[in-house]
Order: C-alpha cells, then sequence, then structure tokens
C-alpha cells in the first residue's frame, strides 16, 4: 500500500506543526512519520512550505496527515505531550473539548504501536529461527563428490544389514528412523547420474551402523524360531544371525 495519499487539507496536520507540538526537529518527526507509514499505521500526503529560517530560503519538504493519524504519531513521538495536540485539534476545529473522544484516540494508536511491535518481534523471531535451521543444515550437510569408501547409502546398507542379519529392507528402515541411537548422516553426496538433476543423498559410516544394529540385535526378544521382537520395531520380524 502506497502511504502517499490525497488528504482535505482542512483536517490534516503538517509534519511542521507536530515538531511544534512534540518540541522536536522537523525532519525526525518526517522519520516517524515514514516509518509508522512503512508498517501500514500512518498514510500522509507531501507538499512544499515556506522554510520559517527567513527570506530567500528554500521551500521545505513537509507532510500532512490527518487528525487520527496524529495521535499515531504524537504517541509514538513524546505521548506526554498528548494534552498540546487535544489543544491544537480543539483550536483547528473551533470546537468544545472532546477529552472522551481523545483519549480513545489516544488508546487506540497505543494498540496500535504495541500491535506493531509485537509483529516485529514474531516477524524477527521467526527470521532467528530460519537462519539458525539453515546454519544447522548447512554446517551439517557438506556435499560430497563422491561417497568415501567407509560410508553408505540407505540402499547399501539395507541390502549389508540384510546379509549380516537376515533382516528385511523395512525392518532395517524402521530402525534407522526410530532408533535414539541411530547415527547421524557422514554427510550428503552429489549423485553424478545423468538423469539425477543433481539430487544428492544421506550416506552413513558403516562402523556406526554396524555398531547400531549389533546394539539391535543384543536387545531383541526371540518369540518362536526366526521371530523376534523389539520396541522400535511395529511387529514382529525375522532375524537369522549368522554364527
Amino acid at each position: 500500500m502506497n502511504p502517499l495519499i490525497q488528504i482535505n487539507a482542512s483536517a490534516t496536520m503538517s509534519s511542521r506543526e507536530i515538531a511544534e507540538v512534540v518540541q522536536k526537529r522537523h525532519d525526525n518527526v518526517k522519520r516517524t512519520i515514514e516509518t509508522l507509514a512503512d508498517k501500514g499505521l500512518v498514510r500522509f500526503t507531501q507538499f512544499e512550505e515556506t522554510s520559517h529560517e527567513g527570506a530567500g530560503a528554500r521551500p521545505v519538504e513537509a507532510y500532512l496527515v490527518n487528525e487520527r493519524d496524529s495521535y499515531v504519531v504524537v504517541a509514538q513521538l513524546s505521548p506526554e505531550f498528548t494534552a498540546r495536540l487535544v489543544d491544537y485539534w480543539q483550536a483547528h476545529k473551533n470546537q468544545p473539548a472532546q477529552i472522551p473522544t481523545t483519549a480513545e484516540a489516544f488508546a487506540q494508536a497505543f494498540r496500535m504501536l504495541a500491535d506493531a511491535e509485537q509483529r516485529e518481534a514474531r516477524r524477527d523471531e521467526r527470521l532467528k529461527l530460519i537462519d539458525e535451521k539453515v546454519e544447522r543444515i548447512e554446517s551439517a550437510q557438506t556435499v560430497m563428490s563422491a561417497c568415501p569408501s567407509n560410508a553408505e547409502s540407505i540402499t547399501h546398507l539395507r541390502e549389508r544389514i540384510g546379509k549380516m542379519f537376515g533382516l528385511s529392507a523395512a525392518t532395517v528402515d524402521q530402525v534407522m528412523r526410530q532408533s535414539p541411537y541411530t547415527p547421524k548422516p557422514a554427510g550428503v553426496v552429489r549423485n553424478n547420474h545423468v538423469d539425477a538433476d543433481n539430487s544428492t543423498y544421506a550416506v552413513w559410516w558403516k562402523k556406526d551402523v554396524t555398531a547400531l544394529f549389533n546394539r539391535f540385535a543384543d536387545e531383541c526378544k526371540q518369540l518362536s524360531g526366526q521371530f523376534y521382537t523389539h520396541p522400535f520395531v511395529a511387529s514382529r520380524f525375522k532375524m537369522a544371525l549368522k554364527d
């Protein structure tokens, strides 16, 4: 949304007037208005006014905001000057005091600022979590051009462990996924096949995988013959340990 809009000048307050009310530099007031506009909290329009610095001075760019947005700007800049802002609007409109309406306006302004701060805090926290996750992935997933001789992919470890322990590929997968002492991958390897589309796959150190399944086999309970059970496997399974 573009914060620059056409505003009825008879019901507006300039950034110069706001600066006088809150006793701030005009450029600081303009920056505050721009920041609030970027957050979607206020809208303004630009105009040029004659500088107060005397004859010959060049026109100065100023901003116009409506009454409601002036409350938000002052609440952000200097809340202690809210009474002076009330006086400005009462004199500007030549109306009697409307304290309840003014109080509600400032209450709404403070709520809007608080909500904006909370949104920014949540966004910053999300960005921080994303950055941390990316950092963990990058540090743990160094892409190798070829699989080391002492490492293996899930396809190869299924075959090797199947021959060692007589386990099916499904049982091997359940142990690798569900065991709390499953080893971390040694890294990822670039798939150099022509049709692989530059994909990657994880590999594990063979000694770590062997240690995992030796421990798994020791923990298994035999039901009968070649059938065993283990907490990490959903149902009974076959295992044929070699002597």
